[in-house]
């Protein structure tokens, strides 16, 4: 969708920009400590027309996924938005008008500006990482795990994401994951349609992506680089 933006397709932009309200919502509520409410709330426009920026801006060459880019972009704008309300810097980290008042040239306006991402989105991609590991921690998963039990066959990666998401989406039998820390094999069988030795031999796997897939905004750089069905950006 983002490359039909490009070529001028304003109904496409229209169309993202409505898939991804609820996530500048939650995004703007989130660095302001509150609810939010539409037509109420400027911190909300602003959110908007930062994801509007972010629309412009993004660069797939970053390695950054575009809903991470989304929200490191509102994230400034609002920090803007609230530093030039209450007449000093808001504490939090940077934004990308903190160069405000140097006299720099475009070039090093627009380095300053490449810095900051890079910055922020390393410091974002490190601070998920640590918080994925806490959570698969508690189901005894390391990252060593993952790597040992992905599987190498195209076929069988995908029917384990399906198990997965099916896992994920299941309001009772996530719950019962999360409260039992064990896979319910027997009903996640008949969800899935999967003989139960693939859940068995697949559960690491499972139960990682799973998470993943279902706090799929809380970690949005792993999610983009599992490349879950459905989740494409």
């Amino acid at each position: 969708m983002l490359a039909s933006i490009r070529s001028g397709n304003c109904q496409s932009r229209e169309d993202l920009i409505a898939e991804f309200s609820p996530f500048i919502a939650r995004a703007a509520s989130k660095y302001c400590g509150r609810g939010l409410e539409w037509g109420r709330d400027d911190e909300l426009s602003i959110g908007l027309l930062a994801f509007n920026e972010a629309i412009d801006r993004y660069d797939e060459q970053r390695g950054v996924p575009f809903p991470a880019f989304a929200r490191l972009i509102i994230k400034s704008r609002l920090m803007d938005y609230t530093r030039k309300q209450s007449r000093h810097t808001a504490a939090g980290g940077g934004s990308l008008d903190d160069t405000e008042g140097r006299d720099l040239s475009a070039l090093e306006l627009s380095r300053a500006w490449e810095i900051y991402i890079d910055q922020e989105s390393a410091r974002e991609r490190e601070e998920e990482i640590s918080e994925y590991k806490k959570v698969i921690g508690q189901f005894g998963i390391t990252f060593d795990d993952l790597v040992r039990c992905s599987p190498r066959h195209r076929d069988a990666r995908a029917t384990l994401l399906r198990v997965a998401r099916v896992l994920a989406v299941d309001e009772q039998l996530f719950a019962q994951l999360m409260n039992t820390g064990k896979v319910p094999v027997l009903a996640l069988t008949r969800q899935a349609e999967v003989n139960i030795k693939i859940i068995e031999r697949g559960r690491k796997y499972i139960i990682a992506t799973s998470i993943i897939w279902r706090y799929c905004e809380e970690f949005l750089y792993l999610c983009s680089f599992i490349r879950l069905p459905g989740k494409e950006s």
